[in-house]
């Protein structure tokens, strides 16, 4: 029998390396064992720099496409091929779903309309839609009538794992863009100079390490300067691979201060390197309903949840985490503990269970 030509596209890809970009190009290498398969979108910084062309899309028949961000839904509804057998999975990295119910949601309103538009179109067409969380799988099914509903939650990649070796640096790290929109890094930043104002005895002490680039890069290194606060806040720049495991397990845990995460894959990352988590109570990811709801943190379980925009709060769990060592060592262990659920080869199995169905 002759495998299926599949084509896996990323366009996000082309502006930034995240994880959505990542989990495409892992899933890319599983199915080319199984299939004939492609990929649209630079791929260049996690293993391959020949993405396929727009020329090529037109004119490649593929059984299959695996649309992963809101910007292949726009390519794909502009440049959909006319064979009627072609079939068409999404995957809503981008909590596209979640803009649904109310397109205020995340504060920017043009963006979350055309979303809307596009969800609207997509419908018309879709075969498969997959949520990474259970409150997109909740919602999918009252706007895609046609698709199939599936829920395959995100997991970190095998090489994110726990080291044994001996830590130098107990603070903080932040993994991801620099981007304010979502981000809201200034929080971080500003929250670390809280910290300081409080424990005039940190002053001299690296306390994070901010990794990742984007747009607003320069912004955060200036507001760093201007608070004075250059020797307790680093920025290593960009890392992924064995770099960025190694950076997980030399830190004493993971901060996140963004407004919105679909489901921040960098948490599951850092609890398999075997360090907590310090997140906003507005990220705490649902991650099941079933048997019991559970949250991807459990407040003084796997990490500390601080409230949205509190500084002050903020400021007070950092503290507890970075100076409190047997505390970080519990919830370190716990997290770790907790990481063990999540399987990238069981992904990877219900993703072949559903292509084989189409």
């Amino acid at each position: 029998m002759k495998a299926k030509k599949i084509l896996i596209m990323e366009s996000g890809s082309f502006k930034n390396i995240g994880g959505a970009a990542k989990d495409s190009y892992r899933l890319y290498e599983a199915l080319t064992e199984e299939y004939s398969v492609d990929l649209f979108g630079d791929f260049s910084r996690v293993g391959s720099s020949k993405p396929v062309t727009k020329e090529r899309f037109l004119g490649t028949r593929y059984d299959l496409i695996i649309m992963n961000s809101i910007r292949d839904v726009l390519f794909v509804n502009r440049y959909r091929p006319t064979h009627n057998d072609t079939r068409y999975i999404y995957v809503d990295r981008g909590g596209v779903m979640l803009n649904a119910p109310n397109p205020l949601h995340k504060k920017l309103l043009p963006k979350s309309l055309l979303r809307q538009s596009l969800l609207r179109s997509m419908s018309k067409w879709l075969d498969c839609y997959v949520a990474i969380s259970p409150l997109e799988y909740e919602i999918a099914p009252k706007f895609l009538k046609r698709a199939r509903v599936e829920y395959i939650p995100i997991a970190q990649h095998k090489e994110f794992r726990k080291l044994n070796i001996k830590k130098d640096f107990r603070g903080g790290i932040c993994v991801g863009r620099l981007d304010e929109r979502q981000k809201r890094l200034s929080f971080l930043i500003e929250g670390i100079s809280a910290v300081i104002a409080e424990n005039p005895s940190l002053k001299s002490r690296e306390l994070l390490r901010i990794i990742g680039e984007g747009r607003d890069g320069d912004r955060y290194r200036s507001l760093v300067k201007k608070l004075e606060i250059e020797r307790n806040v680093k920025f290593p720049g960009y890392m992924s691979g064995e770099s960025l495991v190694k950076a997980y397990n030399n830190s004493g845990f993971l901060v996140s201060t963004s407004e919105w995460e679909s489901y921040g894959r960098n948490f599951l990352e850092a609890m398999a390197c075997g360090i907590p988590l310090l997140i906003n109570d507005r990220i705490n990811t649902v991650v099941s309903y079933k048997p019991r709801k559970e949250t991807i943190v459990t407040d003084g379980y796997n990490g500390l949840i601080y409230r949205y925009g509190d500084k002050a709060d903020f400021a007070k769990k950092f503290t507890l985490l970075y100076t409190n060592s047997t505390l970080r060592l519990k919830l370190a262990k716990n997290a770790h503990d907790y990481s063990s659920k999540f399987s990238f080869d069981k992904v990877v199995e219900r993703y072949i269970s559903i292509i084989d169905s189409l």
